[in-house]
């Protein structure tokens, strides 16, 4: 599967905020993976599924959902059915 394409944008004294745009073709996926830190995800258009772990059924959600990560939590992401544009927020990501 290819990736989205992603510009990262990090602000604060340690850059521990970081603001993910991604742009996702149908198709595109992103690598199953955890973080140290929350994750909140929105798509602002189009539709995604959200799998959280291995072996779980994926969740799908569509434009003007949000979705919170706790830290920990395996996830991947994948457009469906069309371009998807999210926006996903770290807002506590160590230096």
């Amino acid at each position: 599967m290819q990736p989205p394409d992603i510009t990262r944008v990090f602000k604060g004294l340690q850059m521990e905020f970081e603001v993910e745009i991604v742009f996702a073709n149908e198709g595109n996926q992103s690598p199953e993976e955890g973080h140290e830190y929350d994750e909140i995800i929105v798509i602002a258009e189009g539709v995604i599924d959200l799998t959280r772990g291995p072996g779980t059924k994926a969740e799908t959600y569509s434009k003007y959902d949000s979705v919170v990560l706790p830290a920990g939590t395996v996830h991947q992401i994948a457009a469906k059915g069309g371009p998807a544009k999210l926006v996903i927020i770290h807002p506590d990501r160590p230096a």
